[in-house]
């Protein structure tokens, strides 16, 4: 017996869970999370420079001991610190009903060399942490 799934448009069965994590916390920011619907995800990945990961640490709440403490292992090539983004082209009803392309730009920050534990408390969206607003803020 052959079991067939629907094919969802936009929807890959091997996207990360990075994508997954950004389009909750996207959807929660629209008037209309329902309408929303995924044109298109680009994902990319970079090395962060050692200015960008202070700041990246000075953004959380690790205090001065454990940002200095996390500096010198970042110095002694103890941690090799990512920034994964993605870039999601959508289109989403506003107030009056009307489908509108958005684009919008998913950050992780992140120590590990993968999105694996990618949580919508540390996405930044649009130079935003999620992290920062509630539910009722972000929608």
């Amino acid at each position: 017996m052959a079991l067939l799934l629907p094919t969802i448009s936009g929807c890959s069965f091997s996207e990360s869970k990075l994508v997954t994590v950004c389009e909750e916390v996207l959807k929660l920011r629209l008037l209309a999370p329902a309408g929303y619907k995924r044109i298109e995800i680009n994902e990319s990945e970079e090395s962060l420079s050692r200015d960008d990961y202070k700041r990246y640490l000075a953004r959380d709440e690790y205090g001065p001991l454990i940002q200095g403490a996390m500096m010198k292992d970042f110095d002694r090539g103890r941690v090799k610190p990512r920034m994964f983004e993605v870039l999601i082209t959508y289109d989403a009803p506003n107030a009056y009903g009307t489908p509108i392309r958005g684009t919008t730009i998913c950050q992780y920050p992140t120590d590990n060399e993968d999105t694996s534990r990618a949580d919508r408390l540390y996405v930044i969206i649009d130079g935003w942490p999620a992290a920062g607003f509630s539910d009722t803020e972000l929608g």
